[in-house]
């Protein structure tokens, strides 16, 4: 049985199940800090999938931010990965750890919010743009045809006790 998961270049991994190619790094590991989405920040996700177009890194010019569905598709149980605060997250190994923690997607709810997928508990949801906490942006393109991606991301879990940036 051959690896789901290959490095398939420098610096890039390729999901021989969905045919999804993923930079190795995310932009908490290529810049050194979490980022927002967009904002008037110097730091955010469109910006650094910008500049990594423009670089043509590892060769392509077609990168993007993950839909919710495809960040999902890296979540697995059965891995572990220490990110960045030297805590468990959910992703297989031939990823570099030292990662964020969850990461931005192409989802969004008009200017206010994204939706972010956690790679620590799987769960997702929507999370004010301009916030950095924890966050940052792992990017993919399309190796070939994209199939068997997951149904759905499970929602965080809300204690209706507690206040909180999730919507």
């Amino acid at each position: 049985m051959s690896e789901r998961f290959i490095e398939s270049g420098e610096g890039v991994v390729t999901d021989t199940l969905t045919n999804l190619m993923w930079m190795k790094n995310d932009s908490f590991l290529d810049l050194g800090q979490s980022i927002t989405y967009d904002s008037p920040q110097k730091k955010t996700a469109l910006k650094y999938l910008k500049k990594m177009n423009e670089l043509a890194f590892a060769g392509y010019d077609d990168w993007r931010l993950p839909s919710k569905y495809e960040a999902y598709s890296l979540y697995d149980e059965g891995q572990a990965l220490l990110d960045h605060y030297n805590m468990v997250v959910h992703l297989p190994p031939v990823f570099s750890p030292g990662c964020g923690f969850d990461t931005w997607t192409s989802n969004i709810r008009g200017k206010i919010t994204s939706y972010v997928v956690s790679f620590d508990s799987g769960t997702g949801g929507q999370k004010e743009q301009d916030s950095s906490i924890n966050t940052s942006a792992r990017l993919v393109r399309e190796a070939g045809p994209v199939m068997n991606l997951p149904k759905s991301v499970p929602l965080v879990k809300m204690d209706n006790k507690l206040a909180g940036g999730w919507r």
